[in-house]
């Protein structure tokens, strides 16, 4: 028998996700929490979501376990393509040495790997070089980024142009998963980052920044603090890219709307 998540129980995962990642989990996500969580409380043999919570607080693996889990959303290969046409016939022709972009909320780095493609394409031929630096919260997405490793499922979003160029066919036990070739992942660089923290010195300064589809897990001062916090690492001139379903509309006057969900640094 399934053990249920209680209305006490939930109110405390989401004060403890709050307070650990700035998250808001929304009522409709309980059934979420409840199903993402029932394996760590089965392999726990934890007898109910509140002996887990008391569990989660001593143990620091757990912790990052927790994170990771309940993190994970969904993501895919170019989408929201009108970004990638920007880069490609605005951003990218106008750029005359490095550039450096930044996938912020890189998930398991289908976004990343898609700017990435369209960078070499682009700057490659003109011997301009490029950099991806790509963050998460998340350690388990991050690690898959870096595998570069994708169920064949996705290269029904990558066009037959960029699956020749880029993309390998999985063999043995990669069956059924493709793979993305290590020239193309050259140019990437991973670490985990919370958004809300102060960001390391060391990161400098990008031409555009991808911060889609996370903000609409943050109410107002988070998202405030997030935007405000990545947008120090844009240049001035450069731009920053959110989700369709997001608006910085009274949230920050630190960049200013260009198109629907373009943004740049004055």
């Amino acid at each position: 028998m399934s053990i249920k998540l209680t209305d006490k129980e939930f109110k405390l995962f989401k004060e403890y996700i709050h307070k650990i990642s700035g998250i808001h989990m929304r009522a409709e996500k309980r059934v979420l929490v409840e199903s993402r969580l029932a394996k760590r409380l089965r392999h726990f043999g934890c007898a109910s979501y509140q002996e887990y919570y008391q569990l989660l607080q001593k143990d620091d693996h757990e912790k990052q376990m927790f994170i990771d889990i309940i993190t994970t959303n969904e993501t895919s290969f170019f989408r929201e393509p009108h970004h990638f046409e920007f880069l490609k016939q605005i951003v990218l022709p106008a750029c005359s040495s490095h550039v450096r972009i930044w996938s912020a909320a890189c998930s398991i780095g289908a976004e990343a790997y898609s700017a990435a493609m369209v960078c070499d394409e682009i700057l490659t031929p003109r011997r301009i070089n490029f950099e991806i630096a790509c963050s998460d919260i998340n350690v388990d997405v991050i690690k898959t980024a870096q595998m570069g490793l994708y169920p064949e499922k996705f290269t029904s979003q990558i066009s037959q142009k960029y699956l020749k160029k880029y993309c390998l066919r999985g063999k043995g036990s990669h069956a059924g998963h493709f793979i993305i070739g290590e020239e193309l992942k050259s140019h990437l660089l991973f670490r985990r980052l919370n958004l809300l923290e102060p960001l390391p010195n060391d990161m400098g300064e990008f031409d555009v920044i991808f911060l889609r589809n996370m903000l609409i897990y943050f109410d107002g001062p988070e998202k405030k603090a997030i935007v405000e916090n990545v947008s120090k690492r844009l240049k001035k001139g450069g731009y920053l890219l959110i989700g369709h379903s997001e608006s910085l509309f009274n949230i920050t006057d630190c960049v200013k709307q260009v198109k629907p969900t373009i943004y740049t640094k004055l």
